[in-house]
């Protein structure tokens, strides 16, 4: 990547909480796959289909940030914000837009995904 490509910065604590809560995320959401497997629990369709769309969502964000940030470039010697390109920003924007509506729509059915 090319110093003209580096347009702006995000604060790397902000990079490790998405990653972070991305991680608790797909845990949890491959839980309720697995226990959407038993005789006695019978996952809506729909709901399932959001659930898969949230590990998407997910595995998404973190392989950005994988490919992206693989050899991050700060912008102070106090590491406290990360260069990273306009494209890559706006990527995670989009993926955690689109995240907050599916978490949004899966409440609305009255199911939570909900990690600390």
């Amino acid at each position: 990547m090319s110093k003209k490509d580096w347009t702006t910065t995000i604060p790397t604590q902000e990079l490790i909480e998405i990653s972070l809560a991305s991680n608790e995320s797909l845990q949890c959401l491959k839980d309720i796959i697995e226990f959407s497997k038993l005789e006695e629990f019978d996952l809506p369709e729909n709901i399932f289909y959001l659930v898969c769309e949230l590990i998407w969502l997910e595995s998404s964000m973190l392989l950005i940030m994988r490919r992206d940030m693989t050899d991050p470039v700060f912008y102070d010697d106090e590491q406290k914000e990360v260069v990273i390109p306009e494209t890559t920003l706006k990527s995670l924007m989009t993926l955690l837009l689109a995240k907050s509506q599916a978490l949004i729509d899966l409440n609305s059915y009255g199911y939570s995904v909900t990690f600390s």
